[in-house]
């Protein structure tokens, strides 16, 4: 299975197409809604043992976790940042051992990310997390309001798009 911020599951009672817009709606507050869990959380580890990390740490290693290694001009267009912002994040992803920088095996001139066990391991936390806040959220929905939530995100996203607002490359890659 492959992981990432729009994972879609039928089960929620919402249907695929609306956990899809809503999850692309939640990439595009991510930082708000990141920071609020970061911000509950104490900067050292909490009880169950997740660290304090970043929206922008939170959304590279579950991008890091779908993609198997991904260059890093890659990840900055995935993650609509400067290429400088993903190198700094990126060296302070390797410094805190979640991370390591490794040759593509099929040409050796380009450096790509991985995932380090450890890595690995958050940030499937990470996306669990992520998971069950899109599970709740829609779950506290009528039937009804799915449907009408469904229709205008899909109609936003639409709009967004046609705008040049909103990435559809980086989602078919999803």
């Amino acid at each position: 299975m492959r992981y990432n911020c729009c994972m879609a599951n039928e089960s929620s009672g919402g249907g695929a197409e609306l956990e899809h817009l809503l999850a692309q709606l939640l990439r595009m507050l991510s930082p708000e809604l990141t920071k609020a869990s970061a911000d509950a959380r104490p900067s050292q580890d909490d009880n169950d043992g997740m660290p304090a990390v970043s929206a922008s740490e939170a959304r590279a290693l579950i991008e890091l976790l779908s993609a198997r290694g991904i260059a890093q001009g890659e990840l900055a267009a995935v993650l609509a940042l400067d290429k400088s912002t993903v190198s700094r994040l990126a060296a302070g992803l390797e410094r805190k051992g979640w991370i390591r920088r490794g040759r593509d095996d099929e040409n050796q001139r380009y450096v790509r990310l991985y995932l380090t066990p450890e890595g690995r391991e958050l940030a499937g936390r990470l996306w669990q997390e992520w998971r069950s806040r899109q599970v709740r959220i829609l779950a506290a929905l009528s039937a009804d309001e799915r449907a009408g939530l469904s229709a205008g995100l899909g109609g936003l996203v639409r709009v967004l798009a046609a705008e040049s607002l909103l990435d559809r490359t980086a989602d078919a890659r999803r």
